[in-house]
């Protein structure tokens, strides 16, 4: 994003448009390294992540950013956050002694509230949540912004407060609370404040590295996935002679892949 991968960003928003993400992210860059922990946003959002992952128990993080212009946000901090800190060795070569990233998932709200809030509010899984909200809306449907916000508000307090209603159904409409979330709020939606963002989220992964004592920059796991897909690539393209020995759910699927074809 920041590098030379960064140039399709530079020409779809001009010149100016990426210095401004650029000079968000180095805004936050400065905070982080000039700011005492104390008050250090990305090393106050670490400590949170580990409370609630290795004291509170979640094992799920959901990001929910109410705007439709950040509606790819989850899919973004899923690869930073799981592909960084998503593993069980420690850089002493050791195994961790502790849960480390949970998985990280979400989507454009208000449409999360209609799909997976439920289970969130009245599920049995402990779980945190990020809620990405902006402040000003950028366009002239004001209510519509409004009712957006409000929204956004109202499922921070539902998971925080719940609710214990009287009546036979209260059983069935009881919400217990307390699931643990943070609010992002951004003034307005511009290139410097998405810079920002995503800058601080990306300071938040590298704390949890440190304190989880794991190298957030390897990715292991990615590559053992490429290493095996090319043999399995050249068998259904029926390249070079016999193929290379499969456990049996793998061979499995391969014949029947073929009897498909």
């Amino acid at each position: 994003l920041w590098s030379a991968a960064g140039l399709p960003i530079a020409i779809a928003l001009g010149r100016g448009g990426f210095e401004d993400l650029l000079a968000g992210a180095h805004m936050v860059d400065e905070h982080f390294r000039e700011t005492p922990l104390a008050n250090n946003i990305p090393v106050l959002l670490a400590l949170l992540a580990i409370w609630n992952t290795n004291f509170h128990g979640a094992a799920t993080h959901a990001v929910l950013p109410y705007g439709r212009r950040l509606r790819l946000l989850p899919s973004y901090l899923q690869q930073l956050e799981m592909e960084s800190n998503g593993k069980s060795v420690r850089r002493d070569g050791e195994s961790v002694r502790t849960h480390t990233a949970p998985v990280v998932w979400g989507g454009e709200e208000t449409n999360g509230q209609h799909a997976f809030h439920q289970l969130l509010l009245q599920g049995t899984r402990a779980f945190s949540a990020d809620f990405v909200a902006v402040a000003r809306a950028g366009h002239d449907l004001k209510d519509h912004h409004d009712w957006l916000i409000a929204n956004c508000l109202a499922q921070s307090k539902a998971m925080l407060e719940g609710r214990v209603p009287d009546g036979p159904l209260a059983a069935h409409r009881s919400i217990p609370g307390g699931h643990p979330s943070t609010t992002l709020l951004l003034d307005e939606l511009s290139p410097r404040s998405l810079g920002a963002l995503l800058a601080l989220y990306e300071h938040k992964v590298f704390c949890l590295g440190a304190i989880w004592q794991i190298n957030a920059f390897d990715q292991w796991g990615v590559e053992l996935g490429k290493e095996l897909a090319g043999p399995i690539h050249d068998e259904l393209a029926k390249v070079g002679g016999r193929g290379a020995r499969h456990d049996a759910s793998t061979a499995g699927l391969l014949t029947q892949m073929r009897r498909a074809r």
